[in-house]
């Protein structure tokens, strides 16, 4: 009988190692501390600290900010748009928002609430991603950002982080999710200017970095956001979050969404937040005058 030789196998990779079970992130000033201290498992190895932990799909970082969660972000989100501008040749508006709401958008909007951005920057980075992928709709490539959001009738994505931030600071005074404040969030009701929502104070002896990221939290800027919308709308309770975000939606396509995009000569009166352009539109219909849209 002859000799049996074995099928020779296929190259198989090497397996990767597994990630460690545990991340350290070391937060605050006193770098003293984070040098001379360490942290063990119990099987007494060692945890090494690192810049940035991903925790339910949000990047932490030892900063404070969202900044690495930003670009990670923005890198998803062009990948994907990117993918979606090889795979498909339709650029019909209705094919582009189709795939745009289903693949792109939910990148992100994803937890937006907690890091929205309060940099310049980092607003127009993400504003990138859909001002990039509207340019190639059939019919709008000649139009500028802001006409092409009117014409698509679709929101900037800094008007959508804010409207998020208003609908979860009214889930948070209609009981509907929990209090992410330890109940600092309270509403108060007044008969000339409706119901309003408590904001939380700076403190006034932290560092003024401590107090950017807390006036750029959504414990400071939701409430914020939430008592500049029209009363009628802040008054709106028992009642699902659908009738809300109606009645929402209803006020704020009043309100122009000129998100910053660079490369406009042009100045706006004032920035895109809501708060801002509420202010400006209530100003100008009292004085009765308005300076029109920027020139682009």
């Amino acid at each position: 009988m002859g000799r049996h030789h074995p099928t020779p196998r296929a190259n198989v990779p090497t397996p990767r190692p597994a990630p460690p079970k545990f991340e350290m992130l070391r937060c605050g000033p006193d770098c003293n501390i984070k040098t001379t201290t360490t942290l063990h498992t119990e099987g007494g190895s060692h945890i090494t600290p690192t810049p940035h932990v991903k925790c339910l799909g949000v990047y932490l970082s030892a900063d404070g900010s969202f900044s690495h969660h930003i670009t990670e972000t923005v890198r998803k989100a062009r990948g994907m748009a990117g993918w979606v501008m090889r795979t498909f040749a339709s650029r019909e508006p209705e094919v582009m928002l189709t795939l745009w709401k289903a693949l792109v958008q939910p990148l992100l909007d994803y937890c937006s609430q907690l890091w929205s951005p309060h940099k310049k920057a980092d607003i127009q980075r993400l504003e990138a991603v859909q001002r990039s992928f509207t340019k190639h709709i059939r019919g709008l490539h000649d139009l500028n950002y802001w006409d092409r959001l009117k014409i698509l009738g679709i929101y900037s994505q800094q008007r959508r982080r804010e409207r998020y931030r208003a609908i979860y600071i009214w889930k948070v005074l209609e009981k509907q999710v929990p209090d992410p404040t330890s109940l600092a969030l309270q509403a108060h009701l007044n008969e000339r200017t409706g119901r309003k929502c408590s904001r939380r104070t700076l403190p006034s002896k932290a560092p003024g970095r401590c107090k950017t990221l807390l006036a750029a939290s959504l414990a400071h800027e939701g409430p914020k956001i939430f008592n500049s919308l029209h009363k009628n709308v802040r008054n709106i309770t028992g009642c699902s979050v659908n009738t809300f975000k109606y009645g929402l939606d209803k006020i704020l396509r009043t309100v122009p969404d000129e998100p910053p995009v660079p490369g406009y000569t042009a100045k706006c009166r004032t920035s895109n937040t809501i708060p801002d352009k509420v202010a400006l539109l209530d100003r100008d219909a009292r004085t009765g005058s308005s300076g029109g849209p920027p020139r682009l």
